[in-house]
C-alpha cells in the first residue's frame, strides 16, 4: 500500500473566503509569492447562490495581498460546457491569455466538477501549463473530481473524450457551498464516497454508514465528516474506477440531465450487481453496499432513469467507450468489501439482465 498517495496539499477550510487565512496562505505557497497573481474561474451557478460572493472575494484579496488579474472567466456550469466543441475551453485560455498569466500564476477554479474539467483544461494549455488550485462546491466534486489527475471535455457522444494531464497544484475544500446545491445533487453526493469505499476501503463503508442518516438530511457537519474520512482514504489508497463506465454513458445517454452523483449510484446498483452474478462478490456484501446507497438516498436517480435502463444496448456501448479511452477491456469491480478485482472481458449478457432486474427497483416516496 503507498503511503500519502496525494502529491499536493488539500485543506479543508469552512467559509474560506471569510476570516480563515487557509485559501490565501496556499495561493502563496503555490505561486512562491507573498503576493500572488491568479486568475478566477467560478461556476454562475455559485455566484448568484451564494449571497455577496463578489464582494467577499474582493474583500479577501484585498486584505492578504492576492492581486486578481483580467476580468473573471465565469461558465454556466453542468455538462454543456464540456460538450460545447471547445467553446468555453477556448474563451477560458483566451481570457487567461489576455490577463497575461504567467507559469509563475496561479488559476483559482470554483465549481462543480464541469467547471473544474474546463478551467483545468484551459489551465493544462496556457503557457504549457499553469498551477491549478480546485475549490470544488458540491459534495461529489469535493469527494472525487477535486482530485481528478486530468481535465478533460467531452466529445459530441463520449463523455471526457479528450482529455488532458492537469493535476491540481492544491485543493481546498469548502463544505459550505455545498448547501446550495439541489437535492439530487446533494443526495447522489455520498455515491462518489461509497464508491471508493467499496472498492478500496472497507472499514471507511462502515464509517459512511454511521454518516449516512445525517447527510441524508443535508447536515453540514456530517459532509465535513465524510469529507474528513475519504481524505484520510485518499492519503491511503489511490482512486478507482468501478462503475464509472456506466455513470460516463448514463450521463450522456440522458443527455446530461442526470446529476452525475445519481449516475455513479446507478452505475455501481450494476456493477455490484454484476459481480455478484459473476462470482466475484458475494451476496451478502453486495447488499451492504447497496444498503448504504439507498439509506443515504443516492440510489433515488434509479426511479427516474428507466427509460435509460430498457436501453441496454445503448448503454453497453460505454463499454467500448470505456475501452477506447482506457486502452482496455476489462472493467474494475470489488471483489468483497474493500477489494478490487479486474474482469478482462465483460460478460454483455450478465449486465443486461442485471438491467431487466433493475426495473423492479421500488420507487421512493
Amino acid at each position: 500500500m503507498r503511503k500519502n498517495c496525494l502529491k499536493y496539499p488539500v485543506e479543508i477550510a469552512g467559509d474560506a473566503f471569510g476570516e480563515s487565512p487557509v485559501l490565501a496562505d496556499t495561493l502563496k505557497k503555490v505561486t512562491g509569492s507573498d503576493s500572488p497573481r491568479v486568475f478566477l474561474v467560478a461556476d454562475i451557478n455559485v455566484v448568484q447562490r451564494v449571497e455577496g460572493l463578489g464582494t467577499k472575494i474582493g474583500r479577501y484579496v484585498k486584505t492578504h495581498g492576492i492581486r486578481l488579474v483580467g476580468n473573471p472567466a465565469v461558465l454556466a456550469g453542468g455538462e454543456k460546457i464540456k460538450a460545447d466543441e471547445l467553446q468555453s475551453a477556448i474563451s477560458v485560455m483566451n481570457a487567461m491569455l489576455s490577463a497575461k498569466l504567467g507559469r509563475n500564476d496561479a488559476v483559482l477554479a470554483i465549481g462543480g466538477g464541469t467547471v473544474l474539467d474546463v478551467a483545468g483544461y484551459a489551465a493544462a494549455q496556457v503557457r504549457g501549463g499553469v498551477r491549478l488550485v480546485r475549490i470544488p462546491t458540491t459534495p461529489a466534486a469535493m469527494v472525487d473530481a477535486a482530485f481528478a489527475e486530468y481535465a478533460a471535455v467531452d466529445s459530441v457522444s463520449v463523455k471526457d473524450a479528450l482529455r488532458v494531464p492537469s493535476e491540481p497544484a492544491a485543493v481546498v475544500l469548502d463544505p459550505s457551498f455545498a448547501a446550495t446545491v439541489l437535492e439530487g445533487v446533494w443526495r447522489g453526493g455520498i455515491g462518489e464516497a461509497i464508491r471508493l469505499a467499496a472498492a478500496t476501503d472497507a472499514p471507511l463503508l462502515k464509517r459512511l454508514g454511521g454518516i449516512a442518516p445525517a447527510y441524508r438530511e443535508r447536515s453540514e457537519e456530517a459532509l465535513v465528516k465524510m469529507l474528513e474520512e475519504v481524505l484520510a482514504a485518499r492519503k491511503k489508497h489511490a482512486g478507482t474506477g468501478f462503475a464509472q463506465w456506466a455513470a460516463f454513458r448514463l450521463e450522456t445517454m440522458s443527455g446530461y440531465k442526470l446529476p452525475h452523483g445519481y449516475a455513479v449510484g446507478i452505475g455501481m446498483y450494476l456493477d455490484l450487481g454484476y459481480a455478484v452474478e459473476r462470482g466475484f462478490m458475494t451476496q451478502g456484501d453486495r447488499d451492504n453496499v447497496v444498503g448504504l446507497l439507498d439509506e443515504s438516498r443516492a440510489l433515488d436517480g434509479i426511479n427516474h432513469s428507466s427509460h435509460l435502463i430498457t436501453q441496454p444496448d445503448n448503454l453497453l456501448y460505454g463499454l467500448d467507450a470505456w475501452a477506447l479511452s482506457s486502452g482496455s477491456t476489462q472493467i474494475e469491480l470489488p471483489a468483497g468489501l474493500g477489494k478490487t478485482t479486474f474482469d478482462a472481458e465483460p460478460d454483455r449478457g450478465a449486465i443486461k439482465k442485471i438491467l431487466k432486474e433493475m426495473l423492479s427497483f421500488p420507487a421512493k416516496s
